[in-house]
């Protein structure tokens, strides 16, 4: 059998799968028609929202006057991003609570709002927004992003999964920087996974690069993208050129693979990379990607 039969082959086991998996689900999972946000204020209180990105958001600019505690620091901005896998792998929360500690931004794919998962936020003094994707026994699962600091503003998107009917979500968060009045976008997405076309797939992309179509200052687009194809792929770049993002490298490619792909990734606009890395753990079946990150001084 050659590579693209056995590559064929995979793509069929999975679908199947899939089809499993979202028979399984359908009695356990609560879908919303509106897309729903958990938001945590400063004082550790939580909020269900809906913020539904929008291809109108204005240029969002923070007050000149923003405090040093509500701003990240432009010299060294932390960032990691991470699929948990529904934080069902042993030592998911050691292993967070690691990364936790060693970042300024936690952008989390397949995060369930779990006690355990809040209490590992709350250990660092982090602050959330969360796009649920769906509700699984009456707690979300999603896509979160996390930081020491309040977003100046934040929306989120949700797409429905052609196959399963389960929607992927995205976040969108503006934070201010320190002694700058430029804000910095951070996009964290979970791609639509498994369908018969790109359509959904680049649906997704333009309503993140719709979001964005207002902002100048510098971005961070990363997540779980799902470019298990050369396709999909292809879709990213067609993104990434719109936002002039470009892809941080790897000096060695750690970066969790399905059929030979890398599946997460992260971009950025006006800002320089002083590190990277992908780390290899065993409490997810994805590798966390993080970067230290420096504005661009023009």
């Amino acid at each position: 059998m050659n590579k693209p039969q056995q590559a064929h082959r995979r793509s069929i086991i999975a679908r199947a799968w899939y089809a499993v998996f979202a028979a399984l689900l359908s009695s356990c999972v609560v879908l919303t028609t509106l897309p729903r946000a958990v938001v945590q204020n400063a004082d550790g209180s939580l909020v269900v929202r809906s913020i539904p990105c929008s291809a109108n958001t204005n240029a969002i600019k923070p007050a000149r006057d923003v405090a040093p505690s509500q701003a990240l620091d432009p010299r060294a901005i932390r960032v990691l991003t991470w699929n948990i896998h529904k934080e069902g792998d042993a030592g998911w929360d050691r292993d967070l609570a690691q990364f936790l500690a060693a970042n300024d931004l936690v952008l989390l794919q397949e995060a369930v709002l779990s006690p355990a998962l809040l209490d590992l936020l709350e250990s660092q003094t982090l602050r959330f927004t969360m796009a649920s994707s769906f509700l699984y026994q009456d707690v979300d699962v999603g896509v979160l992003t996390a930081a020491h600091v309040l977003p100046v503003a934040s929306c989120t998107e949700l797409v429905v999964e052609p196959w399963l009917r389960i929607p992927k979500s995205a976040t969108v968060a503006w934070f201010a920087l320190e002694g700058t009045t430029q804000t910095l976008a951070v996009v964290n997405v979970h791609a639509i996974n498994f369908a018969l076309s790109l359509d959904v797939y680049r649906e997704q992309f333009d309503g993140l690069v719709a979001a964005l179509r207002n902002h100048d200052g510098p971005i961070i687009f990363a997540g779980d993208f799902n470019t298990w194809t050369d396709a999909r792929l292809a879709v990213v770049l067609e993104a990434a050129a719109k936002l002039r993002v470009t892809a941080i490298p790897f000096a060695e490619d750690l970066r969790s693979l399905f059929l030979g792909h890398q599946l997460d990734h992260m971009l950025v606009r006006g800002l320089d990379v002083v590190q990277a890395a992908a780390i290899a753990v065993k409490s997810s079946d994805h590798n966390p990607v993080t970067a230290t990150l420096r504005l661009r001084v023009p």
